[in-house]
């Protein structure tokens, strides 16, 4: 499993910072996830690609110091997000200052799974964010879950169920 993780995990510090700079509050599940599996890939995502057959994942965001300079910098949540923001994709309202769709896992085909805190501020869903479907102001979603509590629930086998 360490190979499949992005080091140094973070800090309770690292998440204010990322939270503070998105203007949200992440989900504790979420957050707890993210100190111990940081950017980590997943053994087998095929549950999600019998809800929707893009829902590859090709690897969870995480946080990334020096993201610039880390082989893996890509996968960093604060350099998709911008990215993502700066096309107008992620938010559903251009006079927002706080982020609406956070990306938290990178899919197979350049699309997204997001934190979407549009409906609700305080619990947000996870959605599969269609990236080549959205537009400024019109991101393009659809629900996997309910909770990122769920979401895990639908990745674990089987076998550790």
């Amino acid at each position: 499993m360490k190979e499949r993780i992005i080091y140094p995990l973070p800090q309770d510090q690292d998440i204010a910072e990322i939270e503070a700079s998105f203007r949200i509050q992440l989900p504790d599940v979420y957050k707890e996830f993210s100190k111990h599996y940081n950017g980590c890939t997943v053994i087998d995502s095929m549950p999600l690609t019998m809800i929707n057959k893009r829902c590859q994942i090709e690897r969870f965001l995480g946080i990334i110091k020096n993201f610039s300079e880390h082989p893996y910098g890509v996968y960093d949540i604060g350099c998709c997000e911008t990215s993502l923001g700066e096309q107008g994709r992620n938010f559903y309202d251009e006079d927002l200052i706080e982020s609406e769709l956070i990306p938290i896992a990178k899919l197979a085909w350049g699309d997204y799974l997001c934190l979407n805190f549009h409906y609700d501020r305080n619990n947000p869903s996870v959605d599969f964010l269609d990236y080549e479907e959205s537009y400024e102001c019109d991101p393009a979603t659809s629900k996997i879950a309910e909770t990122f509590q769920e979401f895990l629930s639908m990745l674990l086998s089987k076998d550790t169920k």
